[in-house]
């Protein structure tokens, strides 16, 4: 019968003596992803504090470059949805607008907005 209890109770130990050796692993790993995150965290407050990106110590007037495109292409599509064409041809030309490219169909409607500027200049000085 004592053979009995002390088998059981050696049974009992090796369970307990692997669940705390699984408890201190599991410990052990959290400490190391708590240590990864501190000098992330770090890192990110620091890059925040900084005054900006450094693309702007190599051209400050990247922003006001910006806006002024961006307010060109809205004059420009303004102009192409008051025009009467097709929706597939005006498609086309803020297609173009965007991207970028320089067509033929888009500098006939710049050349347009040219020549009514011109025109209604002239109606005014009369």
């Amino acid at each position: 019968m004592c053979y009995i209890v002390v088998e059981h109770s050696m049974k009992v130990m090796k369970k307990s003596v692997i669940l705390f050796l699984c408890f201190v692993a599991f410990a052990v790993g959290m400490s190391r992803i708590n240590a990864q995150e501190k000098p992330q965290k770090i890192a990110k407050e620091k890059a925040e504090s900084e005054k900006g990106p450094a693309l702007y110590d190599y051209d400050p007037d990247f922003l006001a470059t910006q806006k002024a495109k961006r307010a060109e292409i809205e004059r420009i599509r303004q102009l192409i949805d008051s025009l009467d064409i097709p929706a597939s041809r005006r498609f086309k030309l803020v297609r173009d607008l965007y991207k970028g490219k320089e067509t033929r169909r888009l500098s006939k409607i710049l050349l347009a907005e040219t020549k009514f500027e011109e025109g209604d200049n002239e109606g005014v000085k009369q």
